[in-house]
């Protein structure tokens, strides 16, 4: 009010003496003197309000570091705490359940995706996808903690938890099915591998011995078993029946294989012994068998008492060759062919008793010979010599008393008749001129008498 009264005066002062004056240049240097006079007057007010200003700002200042920290609230407390965004939309809840504390969080399309909270045991962890599937869930139970992982349709796909032997594994198809499973247990771990259908395919296990394997049919029943044992490893095969087919066993001495069916069985074995191979009868007998000998390798054949019936294979006498026999049912040797000691074939018959009857044999470089034996003596035999055929008639002692064949000396046969200790005392062959003759000796070969034939 005061300086409208002032700007009045002085508008009424430029008035008067601009009528006063009546000159019109006068009266613009007054205006422009007051103009500059006003001009004057606002700098001068404006330096004074930002002196004004800065004095404020800095007793503000003085005054906040001087003032005391106000009251803060040591505790808030409500039913449900509500976190919106700029556009008025709920994104974070913090409220309470029955179990205790419970956080929901919500993404920018309005989907709940997260909840944190309490449970009974301890807490828990929920994250859904966009669609609202459950993603991943996370618990606290009795044993530890469990954690889900969610497929499409609101299904397990995989789960795992804490149980009362240890930590647990499950792995669900798309159907639902939990087709692997995992677990702890006293003597080890596990793993289940099922069908589609869950029905269990493979079991691998520990045990007391190492692990297990067994393989299964849709039927449930365990086709194929590997195993640990305490001497050494263990495999078997079965039908669909469940009945087994196929043994395996090894330790430290030896290693075996047997294959079964309902007429029988075979089986592979390596012991200190040797390998060897058998076929067994239904009653379990062996009927026939690949065994190694002191000469080599063997195969035997057996009746079905198990007593060996023929054999081929090394001969266990010579370092080199092979030999063939046929046994009757008192395993005596009745037919035997094989290298002799000369590197040639050699065939032998033999009675009941197993004494060779008829032997033949071939020489080391030609010939051969026929031998008809008795009670382990040679009764008859027939050599292909050098120089022909030759035919010897022995006693039963086994020295020969007749002796036919081509005469080294002569061209033609010669027939010797010898005494029992060995001594010529006949014999007719052909002379030297080719005429035939006979020679009479004693009994103790010192004189002779000769007959020859007309010439």
């Amino acid at each position: 009010m005061h300086e409208s009264q002032e700007n009045s005066q002085e508008s009424s002062t430029i008035t008067g003496r601009a009528q006063r004056d009546g000159n019109v240049r006068g009266s613009v240097r007054d205006d422009l003197d007051l103009l500059r006079a006003e001009v004057a007057r606002l700098r001068r007010e404006s330096r004074t309000s930002r002196l004004l200003a800065m004095l404020a700002s800095t007793g503000l200042v003085f005054g906040l570091f001087a003032m005391a920290a106000p009251d803060v609230a040591r505790v808030v407390q409500t039913k449900r705490l509500e976190i919106v965004d700029d556009s008025g939309r709920v994104t974070m809840v913090a409220t309470s359940s029955p179990q205790g504390g419970r956080l929901d969080l919500w993404n920018a399309a309005g989907a709940n995706t997260a909840r944190i909270g309490s449970n009974d045991s301890g807490g828990d962890l929920i994250l859904w996808s966009k669609d609202g599937g459950s993603a991943i869930s996370a618990y606290a139970q009795q044993n530890g903690g469990r954690i889900e992982i969610g497929m499409p349709g609101n299904r397990i796909a995989g789960v795992v938890e804490a149980g009362p032997l240890g930590g647990r594994l499950s792995l669900a198809n798309q159907a639902g099915n939990p087709v692997v499973g995992a677990a702890s247990f006293e003597d080890g771990g596990a793993l289940r591998i099922a069908s589609r259908d869950n029905k269990d395919a493979a079991l691998l296990r520990a045990t007391t011995d190492g692990g297990s394997l067994d393989l299964v049919a849709p039927t449930g029943v365990a086709m194929a078993r590997l195993r640990a044992a305490e001497a050494g490893g263990e495999f078997d095969l079965a039908a669909r029946t469940g009945t087994q087919r196929v043994t395996a066993s090894a330790n430290e001495r030896e290693a075996l294989v047997v294959a079964l069916s309902d007429a029988g069985a075979s089986k592979l074995e390596s012991s200190a012994r040797g390998p060897s191979v058998d076929l067994l009868s239904r009653e379990s007998t062996r009927v026939a068998s690949l065994e190694a000998n002191a000469g080599g390798g063997a195969l035997v054949c057996r009746s079905g008492s198990g007593s060996s019936v023929a054999s081929i294979g090394a001969n266990p006498t010579l370092s080199k060759g092979g030999l063939v026999q046929v046994y009757n049912d008192a395993q005596e040797t009745v037919f035997a062919a094989a290298v002799n000691a000369e590197g040639a074939g050699r065939v032998a018959l033999g009675t009941a008793a197993g004494n060779a009857t008829l032997v033949a044999e071939s020489g080391k470089d030609d010939g051969g010979s026929l031998s008809l034996n008795r009670g382990g003596r040679r009764a008859l035999t027939f050599l292909a010599s050098s120089n022909g055929g030759l035919l010897n008639l022995f006693s039963s002692t086994g020295t020969p008393l007749v002796i036919a064949g081509a005469a080294e000396d002569a061209s033609g046969g010669v027939i010797a008749i010898r005494s029992g200790d060995g001594r010529d005392l006949v014999r007719v062959g052909v002379d030297e001129k080719g005429s035939g003759n006979v020679t009479l000796f004693n009994k103790d070969a010192s004189e002779r008498k000769t007959v020859a034939g007309p010439r």
